[in-house]
C-alpha cells in the first residue's frame, strides 16, 4: 500500500501498518488485564526472531532497557543500510553506462517508499534524505513535503534541494537572492560611501600606497587591494559568493538558465552592471571546474549557438585579464561578430559586454589607439581597430535596450562621432601628447608618462597617477601651475563641438568622462579647467556612470600630486563651486520635486557627505581658511535632511575650532 493518497504524503507507524504508541493507549484503556495487554503488544511488535527469545531474557537479568536495545539494533541496521544505499547511488550516478541502473534506481524507490514515512524519526532521518539524494527524480510529493517544513528543508543535501527548485524557481530564488544582493551592494557601497577612507580601494589597478593612505575595506568581499586583480588575476576559488552561486546551480541546466534569466531581469530593472560582472564570474568558474562536454550541457540552449557564445565570452574574458583587445583577439572577436550567428547572441553578447570592467577597458583601449592616431598622423576613421574597438563599446553601451528588445541588429555607430567628435577630441589629445613621448604600457619617464600608458593602466575605481611617486621624491623640482589658467579661443570653439555631442551619444559621453579622467592623471590643469564643467553623463546609464565618475573624483583629489592644488583658489573654484556645489543644487531640486529619482540614484545627501568629508580632509594643510569658511556656508545642509547629516556638518565645522584658538 502506498503512503502517498490522493496527493498528500502519509506519516507515521501507522502509514506502515504497524502499530504506534495510540495502539497501546486504546489497548490499555479497554482491557481488564493491562499487563497480559502490555505483553501483547510486546509480542506483535518484536523483532520476529526466534532466537532472541532466551537473549532477551538474558539482557533483562542484566537491566538492560528494551528501548536502548532496540536503539542499537536500529542504529546496526541503518549503518549497514547506508553502505547498501551508497552502493546503488554510486550506480546510478553512472546512469547509461551501469547495466543495473534501471533496476537500482527500483530499488532506490521502493526502499524510499517504505521509509519515508518515518522521516521524522531523528535516527533515520539522514538515511532516508541519503536515499532521496540519490535518486535522480523523486516523487513530486516527497519534495513539496520537505520544502513545506523548514527543518527537514534546512537539513535537505543540496543535491535533493535542486529538484525542489527546479519545479519551484521561487524557492531557489530565496537562495540566489540575498548572495546577488551581497554581490551587487558591495561594489554600490564603494561607489556611495561617504567615508573617504572606507572606500579607498582600487577596481581596476592598484593603488599607490606612497601617495594614498587609505586602508583596503576590512572583512568583506574582497580580499585583494585592487578588485579587478581580485576578480580577474587571483585565483577564482577565492570568491565565495560565486562559488556559493555555482555550488547551488550544480550541473543543472535548469537552474543555470534560470540564474541566468534572473541576473538579466534584475540587470534591467536595476540598470546595475555589476550583475554582468556576476554573471561572467559564473560562467568562468564553471569553464575552469567542468569539462568542455559538460559545460555546453550546462549553459546549452536550443534555441542559440552555444559554441560561439563560449567561444566569444572566453575571448572577451582574456582580453580583460591582459587589460588590452590585442590585434590577434580583435581579428576572431570579429570574425564572430560578422558571422551570420551572432544576431542570434547579439543579447546574450551584450550582457557580456555589459560588465563595467569590459567597459572600462573599451573606453581606455578607444582613447589608447585615438593617442596612436595622433602619434601617427592618422585619421580616426582609417583605424580599423579603434572602429571596432568603438563597435564593441556601442554594443556595451547599449546592452540594456538590446536585452530588453531582444533585437537581432548591432547598433550603427553615428557616423558623426568619427568624422567630427573623434578628430576635435584627438584636439585635447594632442594636448597631452606634447608633454608626452613613450606609449608603452606600465613604462614611466622622469618627465611623465605616456597617454597610452595612462589610459589603459590607470585606475578607474581610484583614479591614481603612477608618476605620482616622482612628484613626491622631486618635489622641490614640480612646478606649480599659474594662479590665471587661460583657455584659448580655438579650444572653447572646439569644445563648443565636442559638448553637442556629449550626452545625446553614449559612447561620446563616455569617452568625454574618460578624458577628464585622463586630466587629473596627467595633471593637465587647463584641459580640466576647460573640460570638468561640460561633463554630461550617457543617457541611457546616468546612474552607473555618475556613481563611478563622483566616486573616483573624490578620490583623486586626494592624490599628492592633486591636492597640492587646493592651495589655488583657481583650483578650489573649479573643483567646488564649477562641480560639486552644481550637482549638490541640481539633487537638492531633484529631492524636492522627486523628479527622476530612483534608489540607486547617488541621492543628495551622499554628496553632501562625501563632500563634508573631502574637505576635512584637505583643510587646514591645503585649503585656506578664507575658502574654508566661503564653502561652510554654501554647503551647509537643508532642514529637510537627515540628522545624521546635521552631525556630520557639525564635525565639520569643529574643524575651525582650533584655527580660531590660534588666532586668538
Amino acid at each position: 500500500m502506498s503512503n502517498v493518497e490522493n496527493g498528500s504524503v502519509r506519516i507515521g507507524l501507522d502509514a506502515l501498518n504497524i502499530q504506534d504508541s495510540n495502539h497501546l493507549k486504546y489497548a490499555l484503556l479497554n482491557c481488564e488485564d493491562p499487563l497480559k495487554s502490555i505483553s501483547e503488544f510486546q509480542e506483535e511488535n518484536s523483532i520476529s526472531l526466534p532466537s532472541l527469545k532466551p537473549a532477551l531474557n538474558l539482557l533483562d537479568l542484566h537491566g538492560i532497557k528494551r528501548v536502548d536495545f532496540h536503539a542499537s539494533i536500529a542504529d546496526e541496521l541503518k549503518d549497514h543500510l547506508i553502505k547498501k544505499v551508497e552502493e546503488l547511488s554510486a550506480s546510478v550516478k553512472l546512469k547509461e553506462s551501469s547495466p543495473t541502473y534501471e533496476e537500482d534506481c527500483g530499488k532506490l524507490e521502493d526502499l524510499l517508499e517504505k521509509s519515508f514515512p518515518l522521516i521524522f524519526n531523528s535516527r533515520l532521518t539522514p538515511l532516508i534524505l541519503l536515499i532521496m539524494k540519490s535518486l535522480p527524480n523523486v516523487n513530486q510529493n516527497y519534495l513539496d513535503f520537505i520544502q513545506s517544513n523548514e527543518k527537514l528543508y534546512s537539513i535537505a543535501p543540496i543535491e535533493l534541494k535542486r529538484q525542489i527548485w527546479t519545479n519551484n524557481p521561487n524557492v531557489f530564488m530565496n537562495e540566489l537572492q540575498p548572495l546577488f544582493d551581497k554581490f551587487t551592494q558591495y561594489f554600490d557601497e564603494i561607489l556611495t560611501s561617504s567615508d573617504l577612507n572606507a572606500s579607498g580601494i582600487s577596481f581596476f589597478t592598484a593603488l599607490n600606497h606612497v601617495n594614498i593612505d587609505m586602508p583596503i575595506l576590512k572583512e568583506n568581499l574582497l580580499l585583494s587591494n585592487t578588485v579587478y586583480t581580485y576578480l580577474f588575476k587571483s585565483n577564482k576559488k577565492q570568491i565565495p559568493v560565486v562559488n556559493e552561486i555555482c555550488k547551488l546551480i550544480g550541473t543543472s541546466s535548469s537552474l543555470y538558465q534560470l540564474t541566468v534569466k534572473t541576473l538579466t531581469d534584475l540587470f534591467i530593472k536595476s540598470h546595475n552592471w555589476f550583475y554582468s560582472t556576476l554573471k561572467s564570474l559564473i560562467v568562468n568558474k564553471f569553464h575552469e571546474s567542468l569539462s568542455h562536454e559538460n559545460l555546453l550541457n550546462l549553459i546549452g540552449s536550443a534555441d542559440l549557438p552555444t559554441e560561439l557564445i563560449l567561444k566569444f565570452g572566453n575571448l572577451v574574458h582574456i582580453c580583460l585579464k591582459e587589460r588590452k583587445i590585442e590585434a590577434k583577439r580583435a581579428k576572431e572577436l570579429e570574425s564572430i561578430m560578422e558571422s551570420k550567428k551572432f544576431e542570434r547572441i547579439l543579447p546574450e553578447a551584450a550582457f557580456l559586454l555589459a560588465d563595467p570592467f569590459v567597459v572600462d577597458m573599451l573606453a581606455r583601449n578607444s582613447l589608447s589607439l585615438l593617442n596612436k592616431c595622433v602619434q601617427n598622423e592618422l585619421l580616426p576613421r582609417n583605424c580599423t581597430e579603434l572602429i571596432f574597438v568603438l563597435r564593441l563599446l556601442s554594443v556595451s553601451l547599449l546592452s540594456r535596450d538590446i536585452i530588453n528588445s531582444q533585437t537581432n541588429k548591432e547598433p550603427k555607430i553615428d557616423s558623426a562621432l568619427i568624422t567630427e567628435y573623434l578628430p576635435n577630441l584627438a584636439y585635447f589629445i594632442t594636448d597631452f601628447y606634447e608633454k608626452l613621448y613613450d606609449d608603452s604600457v606600465g613604462t614611466l619617464s622622469n618627465q611623465a608618462q605616456s597617454i597610452t600608458s595612462t589610459l589603459l593602466s590607470s585606475s578607474t575605481g581610484m583614479i591614481t597617477s603612477p608618476a605620482a611617486g616622482n612628484v613626491a621624491s622631486n618635489s622641490s623640482k614640480t612646478t606649480s601651475p599659474p594662479i590665471v589658467l587661460k583657455i584659448s579661443t580655438k579650444k572653447l570653439e572646439i569644445l563648443s563641438s565636442v559638448k553637442s555631442l556629449i550626452g545625446e551619444n553614449e559612447i561620446c559621453s563616455a569617452l568625454f568622462l574618460y578624458l577628464v579622467i585622463g586630466c587629473f592623471e596627467l595633471n593637465d590643469w587647463v584641459n580640466l579647467k576647460a573640460l570638468l564643467p561640460s561633463i554630461k553623463y550617457p543617457t541611457n546609464n546616468s546612474v552607473y556612470f555618475e556613481k563611478l565618475f563622483i566616486y573616483q573624483f573624490l578620490i583623486i583629489l586626494l592624490e599628492k600630486s592633486v591636492i597640492e592644488q587646493f592651495k589655488h583658489d583657481w583650483f578650489v573654484q573649479l573643483i567646488f563651486d564649477d562641480f560639486l556645489i552644481v550637482i549638490m543644487r541640481i539633487k537638492d531640486e531633484q529631492a524636492q520635486l522627486q523628479e527622476n529619482y530612483q534608489k540607486s540614484d547617488l541621492s543628495s545627501e551622499m554628496l553632501y557627505e562625501q563632500t563634508y568629508k573631502l574637505m576635512e580632509k584637505i583643510f587646514p594643510n591645503y585649503l585656506s581658511l578664507n575658502n574654508f569658511n566661503r564653502l561652510v556656508e554654501i554647503v551647509k545642509p537643508k532642514k529637510n535632511h537627515a540628522n545624521t547629516l546635521q552631525i556630520a556638518y557639525s564635525k565639520l565645522k569643529s574643524k575651525l575650532d582650533p584655527v580660531n584658538e590660534m588666532q586668538l
